[in-house]
């Protein structure tokens, strides 16, 4: 039996205030089989001593002190040393449920899969669970993932690395890191792995708790994210177009075009001169959608979506300035179904997939 039967990495970079409750949430899994690997991203606060006082009490914690180089750096740093059969990720300020590990365990070894899906279940800064998990258990119960499905299977394959579990022999077989830096370095980690993967499960389970931080949300994007981004974006693409899969990448684009719209309207650190430099750097990406045959926006977006690809940039910041007031006086859950396509959208988007298919 192997020693480590998975490897939890845990990038850390000033998260003193969770960390700790992370850590616990890992020495408390039922599973005993697990090896910690806490990176320490070259934190400024306490986060890297609360890391090594743990380590004392529980040799299955390995700490790696580094330099800072963002969250991608720091969970290949820890992909480095793992030694467990199968990987997972926990972010500092979030929780594993006892039996994640040993949930995830078994639904891997019960189906021989590459990859895992989990549930997961929001969280408020305080640790107050929200109602329900993230995807529905009624709706959504075990099954086996298929690309192709658009409905059900491609509604799971959600872009976080932290509610899955990876075979480490399939990771290393395809040469599966984190190469895209942050922000938006798990897109690129698991468009491989749904590209390459022979085999991926889901499992309704909840085990993962997300803590819902509001240093998080859209407004504070600023112009070096959305510059991150829009590399991150390209890689992505590219990816799906030299594995010819550029059928699934246009589900997954669709999923993308309105929420980064809607990110650049919401952010609060950008200013207008430096939304127009972002939309020309995107041109790329927005002149996809004709090429993809996609129009996938909700209704209150298209004017400014038009605007957009007409490349009308300053009467598209006047209708985007209009739209964040707007929104602001939006509650959470409308303001986020404005940013994803429709049923309606999806199903225009499918007469077209036969042009597509390899």
């Amino acid at each position: 039996m192997e020693k480590n039967k998975i490897s939890v990495i845990v990038p850390i970079y000033n998260a003193e205030r969770y960390v700790a409750k992370s850590i616990e949430s890992l020495i408390e899994q039922t599973l005993k089989e697990i090896e910690i690997i806490l990176v320490d991203d070259g934190a400024k606060d306490n986060s890297g001593a609360i890391c090594d006082e743990y380590a004392k009490k529980d040799e299955r914690i390995l700490v790696v002190h580094k330099e800072n180089g963002g969250l991608a750096d720091a969970r290949n740093a820890g992909m480095k040393v793992a030694t467990g059969k199968y990987i997972m990720f926990l972010d500092a300020d979030d929780l594993f449920e006892p039996d994640s590990c040993k949930n995830m365990y078994n639904m891997i070894e019960k189906t021989n899969s590459d990859y895992v899906i989990g549930n997961y279940r929001m969280i408020e800064e305080d640790g107050t669970r929200y109602k329900n998990p993230a995807f529905d258990v009624e709706k959504f119960q075990e099954f086996e993932i298929d690309k192709n499905d658009f409905i059900k299977s491609f509604f799971i394959m959600n872009s976080t690395a932290w509610n899955k579990i990876y075979r480490t022999q399939f990771l290393l077989d395809n040469d599966i890191t984190f190469k895209v830096p942050s922000p938006s370095e798990d897109d690129y980690f698991t468009s491989m792995c749904y590209i390459k993967g022979k085999k991926g499960y889901y499992t309704s389970k909840v085990i993962y708790l997300y803590r819902n931080c509001q240093n998080s949300i859209s407004k504070n994007c600023s112009l070096k994210y959305f510059k991150g981004i829009n590399y991150a974006y390209q890689m992505t693409y590219k990816s799906f177009r030299d594995n010819n899969e550029i059928n699934f990448y246009r589900y997954a684009y669709a999923k993308k075009n309105a929420y980064l719209v809607c990110q650049l309207i919401d952010s609060e650190m950008v200013t207008d001169e430096e939304k127009i430099e972002c939309l020309k750097d995107f041109e790329w990406y927005f002149d996809l959608s004709d090429e993809l045959k996609i129009n996938t926006v909700h209704e209150s977006l298209q004017k400014v979506m038009k605007l957009i690809k007409m490349k009308d940039y300053n009467n598209a910041i006047i209708e985007m300035n209009k739209l964040k007031e707007y929104r602001k006086t939006l509650p959470d859950n409308v303001k986020k179904r404005m940013s994803f396509p429709t049923a309606e959208n999806y199903a225009v988007m499918g007469k077209y997939d036969s042009e597509f298919k390899k």
